[in-house]
């Protein structure tokens, strides 16, 4: 079982994907890092309705939002429509 008591030290941020190469990163929650079980704990409050592709960015609080970068393509072959050059973003 967690420990609810411990104070979360980032903001959580999901890539929404606008367009097959541009997107942004949008605020989405908080989490904290549990370096003695590394683990990571995540609470979600909203998630992007659409372009989600379901990667999210942990940032230290006061941190600025990390650029918007799409995720890579699934390694082992899965290929979707992010298997193209995103070197223009």
């Amino acid at each position: 079982m967690t420990d609810g008591s411990k104070a979360h030290t980032h903001v959580a941020y999901a890539f929404s994907r606008q367009g097959k190469k541009h997107g942004r990163m949008l605020e989405c929650g908080t989490g904290r890092i549990d370096r003695e079980r590394n683990i990571v704990h995540v609470v979600l409050t909203r998630t992007p309705i659409t372009g989600y592709t379901g990667y999210i960015v942990l940032s230290p609080m006061g941190a600025p939002p990390p650029v918007a970068q799409p995720p890579r393509p699934m390694p082992g072959g899965q290929d979707d429509d992010m298997t193209e050059d995103h070197s223009e973003v």
